[in-house]
């Protein structure tokens, strides 16, 4: 098995840092030294924290079980959609609802001071948004969803729910309440 690079340590050390400490409170020397890697190396593989922070972005939204939506063994779109978010709140609770949802904290984080990081953490959102508006469509092809709904808007809908639960998780790390609103929310959104 090929030894890890360093850049993908620093990746690795950061995505951890910025979901435990935030964005603004995580430093280059934080990052180097979880990633047992020389200060200085740091900008032999990243111009800035800010394009570390884009990087991060794309790596935690490729972990996200979001081929779950798309899950042929799995014949029901809609069991899809639950069963991805009942995936996400194990994800959620397995941190013990401490620190929320890296992108969210992300776009918080960097939306005032490092527009390009918030912009790009939006355009992760926005595919996100988009596998979720493709399996509504199909729920509604399926006969599980009204057609009058529209997916986009849904898929949207979703995504802010799941971003409004895991940030007030944070706060409260209340696992209960925060399964309950984000199961009872995404029951509502996917049939009235």
């Amino acid at each position: 098995m090929p030894k890890p690079s360093l850049r993908d340590a620093i990746v690795d050390a950061a995505l951890v840092e910025f979901h435990q400490h935030g964005y603004a409170g995580t430093g280059v020397a934080a990052i180097t030294g979880s990633a047992g890697a020389p200060k200085g190396s740091f900008y032999n593989h990243f111009r800035s924290k800010a394009d570390l922070a884009m990087v991060v972005a794309d790596r935690f939204a490729a972990a996200s079980p979001v081929d779950l939506l798309q899950d042929q063994a799995v014949p029901r779109a809609i069991d899809r959609i639950t069963g991805y978010f009942d995936v996400m709140l194990d994800r959620l609770a397995g941190i013990d609802f401490r620190y929320g949802c890296l992108l969210g904290n992300l776009a918080v984080d960097t939306a005032t001071d490092e527009p390009t990081v918030a912009a790009h953490v939006d355009t992760v959102f926005a595919a996100w948004v988009g596998q979720l508006a493709a399996a509504v469509r199909l729920a509604q092809e399926q006969g599980d969803v009204d057609r009058d709904r529209d997916p986009d808007l849904v898929g949207a809908q979703l995504v802010d729910l799941w971003e409004g639960a895991a940030l007030r998780a944070k706060a409260r790390r209340d696992g209960a309440l925060t399964r309950r609103v984000v199961t009872d929310g995404v029951r509502r959104l996917l049939v009235g």
